[in-house]
This record gives structure tokens, C-alpha cells and sequence, in this order.
């Protein structure tokens, strides 16, 4: 989420989180200050970190798109929608930096690390008094993590949506609090509080919350985007690689069955994140129903409303409350 769901997350007393992955370091500048503009409470960027990322875009070079996705360009052109080439950052190690670097700038009071939690980055943020916050979908990233130095080890399940590893959260979980030295936050699936309850039971420190928060008015994305997810029944997520080479969990549509039969034209991250980049970058501009992306977790199956985050958080903790 941008600024506008990050700060009203924050203002009522949740860590809001600024996506920073895709937009520009310009952007992400922007959307600091427009939090800042709205809430003095704390807030997280979410930066990242991949080990596979190229040290600078200019290092990759795509030689010819994929059939699914020139197919998919060709029925988002149908519908009226330019397709043009796009800033996406395929997560380069450099726009990382310059990113991180904006934080410190602005006095961002967390970072947030996905995919990957480099001992560099922990040291600069602790050098600065900011705490690190680093989501993991494995045991073993979670050991390296807390190995090098981060706060708070989120462990996401399968069940969350957007980046995510292949164990369900409930063992993961257990997994973790055997050997965690840290404080352990549960994600994955979670859109009420009777699950928060369980996880705190477990011995979690608290939760993060996704896909709950994608469907609000202050959400960043589409009207049709939101309703996708209200309408997703139970068996409408799937994990695959052709998001952008690496796990992503989304609501499936036409921007996923073109790839059905054509898995082996998928290519290796950052290849496939920057051939799929002008078409989703596109449809999701064009709020296509149909045609963009909707990363989602398979917890969409239980959301049945677009309600204010304040609403969604006051709703969370008095259910927990109530279960506990």
C-alpha cells in the first residue's frame, strides 16, 4: 500500500506500511511525506532485497517477449489501453540502496526487508536507531535473518498473498518460535481476529495483515481490483512464478491462464518481472478487471467488504479481544 493506507493504518495505531518494491525512488519520496503530511505516529517502508537481484538494470538485457505475454499485450491493446514501457525498478540493488537511503533521509522509523535480509542493511539501520522488520516464508530465512541482526521476524505463511513460500503459517510458525531470539509477527491469510488470537496463543508477538487492508477505500488500487477480492471464493488463488520469476500468490484471471500450458516460456527473475512489466503496469493503470495482476492472499475467500482501515483495525482487535 502507498501513503494514503500506510498513514491511516498508522494514525489508528497499526504499523502502516509503505510499499516501496515497484515505484520509483521518487515515488516512494512522495509517499513519505504524504504520511508524514497526515500522522506523527510511526512508520514502515517495505524495501526489497533479493539475492538474485542484478547490482543495476542496466546489466539485463530481454531479448524477445514470452508468447503469453505478447498475447496478453495484444488483448490489452483490444480493450483500448496503451501499453508502453515502464520505470518498474525489477528491484535492482542500486534503486534498493537509493531507496533506503530516502528513508534515513525522512526518518522512517522501520524498514521493512522482503526477500532477503542483507547484514549491510541491518547494520546501516541500527547505525541510524531504525529497526528492522524482515518477512520470511522459510525457517531457514528466518535463522539468517535473526543471524544477522534484524528486530522482528515476520513469518508468512503460503496462504498470504504477493511473495510468499510454500509452508502454511501455522507450521511455519511453530517452526520459528523454537529457535527465534526474536520477536516472531504471523502472517499469511490472516483477515480475523479469532486467527490473531490463535497465532498470539502460539507464542506470536502480533500480525501483519495484507490482503485485509487491499480491500479499503484508502488502498491504492482499483475499484475492480478490491472487488475481486469480495468476489474470490475459496479456490481462486494460485502461487506461481509468472508474476515476476520469483512465488507470487494472486487471485487467478486472464493475466494468469495465458500462461496455463505455457509454464515453460516463463524465464528466470528479473527476466520475467521486466517482460511482464509494461502489460501489468498497464492493466493495473487501466484497473482491467480481468488483465492486471491481483496479488491476494487465499484469506480474499472470508473478506466480503470494502470498509475504512480504521474500521478494518478497530474490528481485528476487538475480535481478538473477545476470542482471547
Amino acid at each position: 500500500a502507498f501513503g494514503p493506507l500506510a498513514a491511516a493504518v498508522s494514525a489508528a495505531g497499526g504499523l502502516g506500511t509503505i510499499a516501496a518494491i515497484s515505484p520509483t525512488p521518487a515515488r516512494v519520496e512522495e509517499e513519505i511525506r504524504l504520511v508524514r503530511s497526515r500522522t506523527d505516529r510511526p512508520v514502515c517502508v517495505d524495501i526489497g532485497f533479493p539475492a538474485r537481484a542484478p547490482k543495476d538494470l542496466s546489466e539485463v538485457r530481454l531479448d524477445r517477449l514470452p508468447g503469453p505475454v505478447a498475447r496478453l499485450q495484444a488483448e490489452i491493446e483490444a480493450e483500448g489501453v496503451a501499453v508502453t514501457p515502464v520505470e518498474d525498478q525489477a528491484m535492482s540493488i542500486e534503486d534498493a540502496k537509493e531507496k533506503l537511503d530516502i528513508c534515513f533521509r525522512h526518518g522512517v522509523e522501520v524498514i521493512a526487508c522482503a526477500l532477503g535480509t542483507p547484514k549491510w542493511v541491518v547494520d546501516a539501520c541500527h547505525e541510524r536507531g531504525v529497526k528492522v522488520l524482515s518477512i520470511v516464508g522459510s525457517a531457514r530465512h528466518a535463522r539468517t535473518a535473526i543471524r544477522n541482526g534484524t528486530d522482528v521476524v515476520v513469518v508468512q505463511g503460503t496462504e498470504g498473498g504477493g511473495h510468499t513460500g510454500d509452508v502454511g503459517l501455522i507450521t511455519l510458525l511453530a517452526e520459528v518460535l523454537e529457535f527465534a531470539t526474536v520477536p516472531v509477527v504471523a502472517a499469511g491469510g490472516i483477515v480475523h481476529g479469532g486467527q490473531i488470537a490463535a497465532v498470539l496463543t502460539m507464542g506470536a508477538q502480533g500480525v501483519w495483515v495484507g490482503t485485509r487492508f487491499i480491500a479499503t477505500p484508502e488502498s491504492s488500487v482499483g475499484p475492480n481490483y478490491k472487488q475481486s477480492i469480495v468476489e474470490a471464493d475459496y479456490d481462486r488463488t494460485v502461487r506461481s512464478l509468472l508474476f515476476d520469476g520469483l512465488y507470487v500468490r494472486q487471485i487467478r484471471n486472464r493475466f494468469t491462464e495465458v500462461w496455463e500450458g505455457h509454464e515453460a516460456e516463463m524465464l528466470p527473475y528479473p527476466l520475467q518481472r521486466i517482460a511482464q512489466g509494461p502489460t501489468r503496469f498497464a492493466a493495473a493503470a487501466a484497473d482491467l478487471k480481468h488483465h492486471q495482476a491481483l496479488p491476494a492472499g487465499q484469506g480474499s475467500s472470508v473478506i466480503r467488504d470494502v470498509i475504512p482501515a480504521k474500521e478494518v483495525l478497530d474490528r481485528l482487535v476487538n475480535e481478538t479481544v473477545e476470542t482471547l
